[in-house]
């Protein structure tokens, strides 16, 4: 079986400025080709950000569309900016009959309003991380809808030997203003807390190796799936504007009046919690996660002994203040949460059961 991935080879700031290469994990090769590969099953990669900057916008989507044609793959498996792809390459696809489409609607929570109901019938195969989505998809006429969380890769995000636990806290992650309170709440109550993000004082962190040291080097990990909506003038200036796309001509921020409604209703739905990759990556690294809830997360750990809750600021604070306190119980805790990783939530596994679900098993 050959197996095609659409996605991005770099990663990039929000003015488009190239940041790094795309880890293997962040555009799911690596995970995808240890699953496949040894049974003897090929995995293309098309990395439409290069074509664009290459070829520009158009004679990429062309591009695409002549390898399809060519290496004739049984699946495509691409998450997608309708900006890049276009409706009428989207329906060239779904109309022959050859490769099976899979979209990955990784932030389905809010982004099914702005984009996914509008293109998720062009695919033939819908895997939807939020549990709530899926009968928005069928709703539309989407038949073969999975939810699956994303899992983790379990080459790249592992314990380190030798490692010292010498942070109390640690959190890696893009800035939002109710990420930034959670945040708050703790160093105001003197408990230091290592940040790192876009958006953050102290700036991002360039390598994925940096992003695991630092989880291994934590005694409590932050994956703070908080909600994203808040009310503000960044918030208000989104529901009218858009940045511009890659490689878009003209202004870095772009008049979105025709959107405007499909913008409202996404901003609205960014008050749900959704489970994310940082929620697996923090236990596969040997470290207690804290997080609220979110979602369907309950079906991925024993909330209280693989992994620990908190329902607002003031719990936050006293939680992290009673687990630095008490290390044998939360290394315990840490153990198990790293176990039940282990054996269930690799990205490995994740393909394997969206590959078997959709009657092609790896």
């Amino acid at each position: 079986m050959r197996i095609l991935l659409v996605n991005y080879k770099y990663v990039y700031d929000r003015a488009w400025k190239k940041l790094r290469l795309a880890d293997g994990n962040y555009c799911l090769q690596i995970p995808l080709a240890e699953a496949a590969e040894p049974k003897g099953h090929i995995v293309d990669n098309f990395f439409f950000d290069d074509a664009i900057l290459t070829y520009g916008r158009d004679a990429a989507r062309d591009r695409l569309w002549k390898y399809i044609l060519d290496t004739k793959p049984d699946v495509c498996i691409a998450g997608f900016n309708e900006y890049d792809w276009g409706k009428k390459l989207m329906e060239k696809m779904y109309n022959q009959k050859i490769t099976k489409f899979v979209y990955i609607g990784d932030d389905d929570t809010w982004r099914w309003e702005r984009i996914s109901r509008h293109f998720a019938k062009y695919f033939d195969w819908i895997v939807t991380y939020d549990s709530r989505a899926i009968e928005k998809y069928k709703s539309i006429g989407c038949k073969n809808v999975i939810h699956h969380q994303p899992g983790v890769d379990l080459t790249a995000f592992k314990k380190l030997e030798n490692i010292k636990k010498d942070i109390d806290v640690s959190f890696i992650g893009l800035w939002s203003k109710s990420r930034e309170r959670d945040i708050k709440a703790l160093q105001d109550a003197g408990i230091e807390v290592f940040v790192r993000g876009t958006g953050w004082p102290n700036g991002s962190i360039q390598t994925q190796d940096e992003v695991i040291n630092i989880i291994n080097r934590s005694k409590i990990g932050l994956a703070l799936n908080t909600d994203s909506f808040y009310i503000g003038f960044r918030s208000i200036v989104r529901l009218f504007f858009r940045r511009a796309n890659l490689g878009e001509d003209g202004s870095v921020i772009k008049l979105d009046v025709k959107n405007f409604f499909d913008n409202v209703r996404s901003w609205l739905m960014k008050r749900n919690r959704w489970v994310k990759a940082r929620n697996f990556e923090v236990t596969a690294c040997g470290t207690m996660e804290m997080t609220r809830d979110a979602d369907d997360l309950k079906d991925y750990f024993k909330l209280g002994e693989e992994i620990v809750i908190y329902k607002d600021c003031k719990d936050l604070v006293e939680k992290v203040k009673y687990y630095l306190l008490h290390s044998e119980e939360r290394e315990l805790i840490a153990e198990r949460g790293y176990n039940r990783t282990l054996r269930e939530h690799s990205m490995k596994k994740r393909f394997e059961d969206i590959f078997k679900m959709i009657g092609l098993p790896l």
